[in-house]
């Protein structure tokens, strides 16, 4: 979303839209399925703060109640994923997990939730993920089980194909 401030970025241009966007459409799933408690993880950094930060202040008009929020640091340590998802499971009534988390965290977090499943007592987490996910098979590989029924945001985008192949991507999300 910094980005778009052409004050301090007047040279750039955008290609996607800005986070924001994600964040309403991620409401208008949570509205549209009636998730009304949800949990929220967010990388530490502009881009998993910004983004829950945005989709907190869109939830709040909204009347979704933001159950737990976790946010994972810089620094991954071996239970992280695993202590993250034991206190999600903590909170009974919410069981959406709305990110914006990087792949590489998105696959710690899938093969946690598959390592948790004696912890969990039967309960299931559904994941509705920003485009750092999106269509990327890297975090689901060999994670399949634990990835199912997840919802991810990809912004529309078509595909040019000839000597080269170029994806267009369009501001709507």
């Amino acid at each position: 979303m910094e980005l778009s401030d052409k004050t301090r970025f007047e040279y750039f241009t955008r290609v996607v839209a800005p986070d924001n966007y994600q964040a309403r459409a991620m409401v208008d799933i949570v509205k549209h399925f009636k998730w009304n408690n949800v949990l929220t993880l967010a990388d530490e950094g502009n881009y998993g703060e910004k983004g829950i930060a945005a989709f907190k202040e869109k939830a709040a008009n909204r009347d979704i109640c933001i159950a737990k929020q976790k946010e994972i640091g810089r620094q991954i340590y071996k239970d992280t994923f695993k202590n993250i998802l034991s206190e999600f499971y903590q909170e009974k009534k919410a069981k959406v997990v709305v990110m914006f988390v990087n792949e590489d965290n998105v696959r710690r977090l899938l093969e946690a939730y598959k390592l948790t499943r004696s912890e969990r007592g039967g309960r299931e987490l559904t994941f509705l993920a920003s485009d750092s996910w999106g269509a990327k098979t890297h975090p689901v590989s060999n994670n399949e089980e634990a990835a199912e029924g997840t919802v991810t945001i990809l912004p529309e985008r078509n595909q040019l194909v000839g000597k080269y192949s170029l994806f267009i991507i369009h501001n709507g999300v």
